[in-house]
């Protein structure tokens, strides 16, 4: 957390006079409820887990690892796309993200993957094995994921005042963009559900998803895609993200970047008010 107040703070004796702004969406302007995936799953099966069982109801470690046994990898890619915390994600969901696999592909090979977990007894009960499947079942699901995430206030409202930005001459300051990495499925509907603020503040062909090109955040591929597609000069750019991985990858191809640190928008406001974006 201190290398991520330091690095953002650095970023302030920047002098960027930026026409491009690029906004990552996972809890940047949009947060998850984990209560609404808890709920998805079945609260019952968290708490006949908990009790019953007497475990932790978090069994995010051993889905990570049966999602990484399902498909392994003999090493982990240098430019993989991590969680909130910055855990490198397993590479099926890499995977899933650049649009090589359907969600529900991934879905149909973990129940049979499943099978050769029980074999092996892998599972400590039934109801671990229960609220383990559905965890994954609800975590590809692209209507579990987009009921799941909501727009952030702060973060809506800053990227609101960065549309609305003027010159002295009144013309619009800034053109917004969209990088971010989601499942090509899952953002369609994200994007219908939340049209208001898509169809308000970004120009259709300025969102730029990962599962509909292919490359995914950090891979410095994803954010040359965007220079070249859109014929943008990487001195004229500001990426916003709150991946460490992410923030670094963008600068390597030139871009000057702004890490979010769990959700200090203040911050994110006087830096960018630093450099003349508002």
């Amino acid at each position: 957390m201190v290398r991520r107040q330091l690095f953002i703070a650095l970023l302030i004796g920047f002098t960027v006079h930026s026409k491009v702004i690029i906004w990552d969406l996972g809890d940047t302007l949009f947060g998850t409820s984990y209560f609404t995936f808890a709920r998805k799953i079945g609260l019952r099966h968290f708490l006949s887990y908990m009790l019953l069982d007497w475990r932790n109801p978090n069994v995010k470690p051993i889905v990570f690892d049966v999602l990484e046994k399902m498909n392994p990898s003999e090493e982990y890619p240098k430019e993989i796309a991590t969680d909130n915390e910055g855990n490198p994600l397993p590479v099926i969901m890499n995977h899933w993200l650049a649009g090589i696999i359907s969600g529900e592909m991934v879905i149909q090979s973990i129940r049979e993957y499943f099978t050769h977990l029980d074999a092996q007894k892998y599972f400590a009960s039934k109801r671990q094995r229960r609220l383990v499947l559905k965890t994954i079942e609800q975590m590809f699901s692209p209507s579990t994921l987009v009921a799941a995430t909501y727009p952030i206030i702060e973060g809506i409202e800053l990227l609101h005042d960065c549309y609305h930005a003027r010159n002295a001459d009144g013309a619009l300051k800034n053109s917004l963009f969209v990088l971010s990495n989601w499942d090509d499925i899952s953002f369609k509907l994200l994007k219908k559900r939340y049209a208001d603020i898509f169809d308000a503040y970004f120009e259709n062909h300025h969102i730029v998803i990962s599962g509909a090109i292919g490359l995914i955040k950090p891979k410095k591929e994803a954010f040359a895609y965007v220079l070249k597609t859109y014929h943008l000069d990487p001195k004229e750019c500001i990426f916003i993200d709150d991946q460490y991985d992410n923030i670094l990858a963008a600068q390597e191809v030139g871009i000057t970047s702004l890490l979010m640190c769990k959700g200090n928008y203040t911050t994110l406001r006087n830096i960018l008010i630093k450099l003349e974006v508002l």
